[in-house]
């Protein structure tokens, strides 16, 4: 099973991915701040409301906050996170990253253009990786003491996660690590559960209440993948082994499924899974499914399991 840590390089990748940005944002002038997007004034400056389709009035008339926001300023934000870690001591980095989590978990809740969403997820999870996804222990997640009989099977079921994530966030070998009594693991504060929402093209993962995770996706053709509440039901690896000829669908998934449970009045057949074609992401090309990146759905399969709640939303 493909590991989390060695794709993402965990901790220290993610903060070496936010000293060069930020070094040469800093050091560059006009030039390094057009490598991160630019200062073009004919569609910087422009709000987002202006350029996404389909954000009208709100129902009471009044132009929602979301719209309001421009590109300039979404901009600023990133430039803004990037330089703080970047120029930060130790004594000062802890907060820069709480800081920087708030500001963009806010910003990805909202509607932006998929180029500005991709580069603050991109550093959204350079983050997260840091105050949710590493060995330290924080206000984030939670401490279990081993007990006498404990296995990480059955650690995981207790906190409703993958069994490879309770390992990941224990800095512990996948099937190889021993338990003793009194030893301290890591935990989520809250399970996983994930939140589709397709106008947005995107697919968020949360531990409880926290944002961790958001994944820029593909959903049904004709806007056909239903809304609604369900879990998650089954897991596979390498789906498209199982096809039965050209025509069978499963031909077309790559690498993992998380299927869901009936929903939507007893619809079936529904799940994420990856795909042999990634430029189809994001968009509305799926014959129903939630199309993810090979490498989000691996890290994905990695931290959910059977029994999680998944809500899609319009």
């Amino acid at each position: 099973m493909a590991s989390r840590r060695s794709r993402r390089g965990k901790k220290s990748g993610g903060k070496g991915f936010l000293v060069i940005i930020a070094a040469i944002v800093i050091a560059g002038g006009a030039g390094g701040w057009y490598m991160i997007g630019g200062d073009d004034s004919g569609t910087v400056d422009a709000s987002i409301g202006d350029i996404l389709p389909g954000l009208g009035e709100s129902s009471d008339g009044q132009t929602p906050p979301e719209q309001t926001q421009s590109l300039a300023e979404v901009e600023r934000l990133l430039h803004e996170i990037n330089a703080g870690l970047a120029t930060s001591g130790d004594a000062e980095r802890e907060q820069i990253l709480r800081d920087g989590y708030t500001r963009l978990s806010g910003l990805l809740e909202n509607p932006l253009p998929v180029e500005e969403r991709a580069r603050a997820i991109e550093l959204f999870h350079a983050i997260t990786d840091e105050l949710f996804l590493s060995a330290v222990h924080n206000e984030f997640c939670d401490n279990y003491v081993v007990q006498g009989g404990d296995s990480y099977d059955k650690i995981a079921r207790k906190y409703r996660i993958s069994t490879n994530l309770l390992y990941d966030l224990n800095n512990r070998p996948r099937d190889k690590a021993m338990l003793h009594p009194n030893d301290n693991l890591k935990v989520p504060k809250g399970e996983p559960r994930l939140v589709v929402k397709k106008r947005d093209f995107t697919a968020s993962l949360y531990f409880g209440d926290y944002l961790v995770r958001q994944y820029i996706v593909a959903h049904g053709r004709n806007n056909n993948t239903p809304e609604g509440s369900t879990t998650i039901a089954s897991m596979t690896i390498d789906p498209e082994k199982s096809a039965r000829g050209p025509n069978d669908p499963r031909g077309e998934m790559k690498l993992r499924w998380i299927g869901l449970d009936k929903y939507a009045g007893d619809r079936s057949g529904f799940g994420f899974h990856g795909t042999q074609y990634p430029d189809s992401i994001p968009g509305m090309s799926s014959a129903g499914c939630v199309r993810m990146h090979d490498d989000d759905v691996v890290e994905l399969y990695d931290i959910v399991r059977i029994g999680n709640r998944v809500e899609v939303k319009a």
